[in-house]
């Protein structure tokens, strides 16, 4: 029988970290909201106020990043199954990529005219952010699942990867309203960034899918 992940609840240090895991899980998928956001303001009003909402995401993110470092060094000095450490610590890393690739997807938002942009595109772009954001939910509880029911944790391990396939197929439609709109105000460098942009979104959703299959490899090993 494998030994009880996360079974070292009795020194306190594994319960810190712990403790530690949630809020970076929160800081995250705020993160990921603020991207949202970010990008329904942008597409309704203008460059500047999208950008006051990028300093929400930057937050979060450097919260999230200062928690990470913080997790390392604790789960480096812990006492703790090599395994669990190895195992929280993969899966930190992947879900700090997430608010990463949020902050990065904000940082060339707040660069071109989005507000400009068609209609289409808009739309296709912020459902893409929606379904961000349901992904990242699902992922955390996915994860909190994972020291009492493994089993569940699959599952909605799974349905993150659906979510996923989601996303995937709004970044398709958004591209293709892309090769076929035309954008007489934008430069050759808006455009080029724009792409980027895309580039960004759909990366947020390939972490979170990375995370479950993080996610289902300790369910796997705990069932």
């Amino acid at each position: 029988m494998s030994r009880r992940l996360f079974g070292w609840f009795a020194p306190k240090r594994g319960v810190n970290v712990l403790e530690m895991v949630e809020k970076h899980l929160d800081l995250t998928q705020n993160a990921a909201i603020s991207l949202y956001k970010m990008v329904e303001v942008a597409a309704s009003t203008n460059q500047e106020k999208g950008s006051a909402v990028f300093t929400d995401i930057s937050r979060f993110e450097r919260a999230a990043d200062d928690l990470r470092r913080t997790m390392v060094k604790e789960l480096t000095e812990g006492e703790m199954y090599p395994e669990e450490r190895d195992d929280l610590m993969e899966l930190v890393r992947a879900v700090d990529q997430i608010a990463d690739w949020s902050k990065e997807a904000g940082r060339i938002l707040r660069t071109i005219p989005f507000e400009k942009t068609p209609d289409s595109i808009k739309t296709a772009t912020l459902n893409m952010a929606k379904a961000n954001v349901d992904c990242v939910e699902v992922l955390k509880q996915s994860i909190h699942a994972l020291s009492d029911d493994p089993k569940t944790a699959l599952e909605l391990a799974d349905k993150v990867e659906m979510l996923e396939e989601t996303i995937d197929d709004l970044y398709g439609e958004v591209r293709f309203h892309f090769a076929r709109e035309k954008f007489p105000e934008f430069s050759m460098g808006s455009l080029i960034l724009m792409n980027e942009f895309f580039d960004a979104i759909e990366t947020v959703a390939d972490w979170s899918e990375n995370t479950a299959d993080i996610v289902r490899a300790i369910a796997v090993r705990r069932s």
